[in-house]
């Protein structure tokens, strides 16, 4: 029995842990002169997502009490972040940073070059590391790449003295639109679904009021109506949550003159 009873206190210490996970609003504040600069990287080390402050410096990710936050820039000192779970409970996490000294690289004096092609060709290091890199990995780089097959081009595909048999096929046919159209369907898919997990159904439920069944309806919308897609290109999950907010409104309304209108058709 006791054995019994260590077995679920130990199930229960992960789904404690968890279950105190927040979405943390930040911002970075440089110590030199009090700017919030963007483009900072944030990782949660135990969930290795990463966010990237926007143009206030400010940032959005998900953390629970001790887990730390990684801060890395080019051009400011890098620092570890532990959230304490008094934390937790801040509207807005301030984090400092200072300026990152920057080293030289050493300087490498060449011999003084005379203008001769010949003459100073002799001089000139003939260490290639890009054609080092492709040996290595037994590749021809004088091979040229095929290309993707979605990527037509009237004048380079088709022309007077050029003919892309498959890819003429295609457009005939209308695989080549059929496959662009999956593509771009798939590519939308993909970020809806990061977009929920990242947030989670609790966020869309409770501090958004969106039904349970009407989550990923929702974040279509959203994601139809506002700018969510370049944001989602860079990582700023707190400029999509802004997006999500200003939305959030007008879908509701929608959602329920549609539901009322069903009541009075029948």
């Amino acid at each position: 029995m006791r054995k019994f009873l260590y077995f679920i206190l130990f199930l229960s210490i992960p789904i404690g842990i968890f279950a105190q996970e927040k979405l943390i609003i930040g911002r970075i504040i440089i110590d030199l002169d009090d700017s919030s600069p963007e483009g900072i990287y944030i990782t949660n080390s135990r969930t290795k997502f990463t966010s990237i402050t926007d143009i206030t410096g400010s940032f959005a990710i998900h953390a629970a009490a001790g887990d730390s936050l990684l801060i890395r820039s080019a051009f400011y000192e890098s620092r570890r972040f532990y959230m304490k779970e008094s934390l937790l409970n801040n509207e807005l996490l301030t984090i400092h940073l200072n300026m990152q000294p920057i080293a030289l690289d050493e300087a490498v004096i060449t011999t003084k070059l005379t203008g001769i092609l010949e003459k100073d060709a002799k001089y000139s290091s003939k260490h290639d590391p890009v054609a080092e890199l492709y040996k290595e990995m037994g590749i021809n780089p004088d091979i040229k790449p095929r290309r993707d097959a979605t990527d037509f081009t009237m004048w380079k595909d088709v022309s007077p003295l050029h003919l892309n048999v498959e890819k003429l096929a295609d457009v005939i046919s209308g695989n080549l639109r059929r496959r662009q159209n999956l593509f771009a369907y798939e590519d939308k898919e993909s970020v809806l679904t990061e977009i929920r997990e990242y947030f989670g159904d609790d966020y869309f439920t409770q501090d958004l009021d969106i039904p349970q069944e009407k989550i990923r309806e929702f974040i279509f919308f959203a994601y139809e109506t506002t700018f969510i897609s370049q944001h989602h290109k860079v990582n700023n999950y707190f400029k999509i949550m802004e997006e999500l907010m200003k939305v959030k409104s007008i879908y509701l309304n929608r959602l329920s003159s549609q539901n009322q209108i069903k009541t009075d058709n029948e």
